[in-house]
């Protein structure tokens, strides 16, 4: 993606499906205009040290982190977890490894299993890339473990007429684990069927799976740290909330609790929306960290104009400012957004959309058309109980009041109906459904 300066390139540079890492020339903090949320309140969590930004092993000898980053979809939790990765991901801090479960899992049918096998298979990858040299031991008793696995899973699948798992040419060293994970991951990848037979497999032995990941684990952190590498893994694992089901994210997070604690290494996932209700319960393996919508008005009406300023950045940085009719036009989709940066490209997009044929900048004339347009899809599907809510929500903002929680309410919030801020106690209407028929019409009149 690059920089629009002229009306043909906005398209691209509005892509609200690719997330930018802090190297892009995109890249927009919106750290300090977060309300309540800090990015230091991450780092505690992670007993890195605040000031340089190292971990010490030996005070965290015995001490993971698994962490949740929860919010709605498009507030940014990808950048921020790329921001996280290229800033702690040193020989004094940790040895990174990302895995976007969206772009190399099946999200229909993704299982914990799954993303575990994904794991091991990215940190080999990583690690032979950085040059680990690990000793010969602990890579020969992983490998042999999961040749017992395929030649068991392989057995399954022989006397059911079905194709068994193609391991090919034995390999040297980290690739031969690389190979094993690789090869079951394209299998669960795969057909239904043969996927079962591999994960449940690795759930009937799970507690031997656990010991020996966790051997591998501790093994590679001492590696690391012998070749100034890192002081210890830490996994990201982000895109969960993209699979195609809500039965399918309780399932990995909830369901499989038991098996998530045994693993012990520093991970970061980001949570689903729907599950942050769930928080008691996430909160005995795990730490949360809500991450919140960008404030740009408060509870009583002000508008946050530093907001504001770091969203005009956002917006200039992928589009010239020529190509706007006016600062205001620009202002306008930015109070529109309600402080989501994903819902701001949103509009933009849609705004150029709606250009006639030699226009020459984005109006808005053209600006009003989208807004008029997203608003009424955004509330297309509003039911009479949620009108109720979005009533009480209106009355509790006028009179200052939090609005206290409740499945409807919750079910608006997963929607991106309903915003939340700070500590998700202000809440508020997407300022899009504000304007659109059904929301003026049956709450404010």
């Amino acid at each position: 993606m690059k920089k629009a300066y002229q009306l043909i390139e906005v398209d691209n540079a509005l892509n609200k499906f690719e997330a930018v890492d802090p190297d892009h020339e995109f890249f927009t903090d919106f750290q300090k205009v977060r309300g309540e949320f800090q990015d230091r309140e991450v780092y505690k969590i992670l007993n890195v040290n605040q000031r340089d930004l190292s971990y010490h092993v030996q005070a965290n000898r015995l001490n993971k982190t698994m962490l949740f980053l929860a919010g709605v979809r498009g507030i940014g939790k990808t950048t921020e977890l790329a921001k996280y990765a290229k800033r702690l991901h040193k020989a004094d801090c940790f040895f990174v490894v990302t895995c976007n479960i969206d772009q190399e899992l099946d999200m229909d049918h993704v299982e914990y299993m799954d993303i575990l096998i994904f794991q091991l298979e990215k940190l080999v990858e990583k690690a032979n890339e950085a040059g680990l040299k690990l000793k010969e031991d602990i890579i020969t008793s992983l490998s042999d473990w999961f040749e017992e696995r395929v030649v068991e899973i392989n057995r399954s699948l022989k006397n059911e007429g079905q194709s068994e798992i193609e391991m090919g040419v034995s390999t040297p060293g980290l690739l031969s684990i690389f190979n094993f994970a690789s090869k079951l991951k394209f299998g669960i990848t795969g057909s239904r069927e043969r996927a079962e037979k591999i994960r449940t497999t690795f759930k009937n032995r799970f507690n031997d799976f656990a010991d020996k990941f966790n051997e591998f684990i501790e093994r590679v952190n001492q590696q690391l740290r012998e070749q100034s590498l890192g002081q210890e893994v830490l996994f990201i694992i982000d895109g969960l909330e993209k699979t195609m089901s809500a039965d399918t994210r309780r399932k990995v997070i909830m369901e499989e609790s038991n098996r998530i604690r045994q693993i012990m290494v520093n991970a970061i996932f980001t949570l689903p929306v729907e599950l942050i209700k769930e928080q008691a319960k996430i909160k005995m393996f795990s730490e949360i960290v809500i991450f919140p919508c960008i404030k740009l008005q408060s509870i009583r009406g002000e508008e946050q104009i530093e907001a504001f300023q770091k969203f005009e950045e956002f917006v200039y940085k992928r589009i010239d400012a020529s190509l706007f009719d006016s600062p205001e036009t620009v202002q306008r989709a930015i109070r529109f957004s309600g402080g989501i940066p994903r819902e701001l490209l949103r509009i933009l997009e849609t705004a150029n959309w709606y250009l006639e044929d030699g226009d020459p900048v984005i109006s808005q004339q053209a600006l009003d058309w989208a807004i008029k347009r997203l608003s009424n899809e955004s509330a297309r599907f509003i039911t009479a109980e949620e009108i109720e809510e979005l009533k009480k929500i209106k009355e509790n903002l006028e009179h200052g009041k939090p609005t206290l929680f409740n499945p409807v309410l919750q079910e608006l919030v997963e929607k991106l109906i309903v915003l939340e801020y700070d500590d998700g106690t202000y809440k508020r209407v997407h300022p899009l459904v504000e304007v659109s028929d059904t929301y003026q019409q049956y709450v404010l009149s």
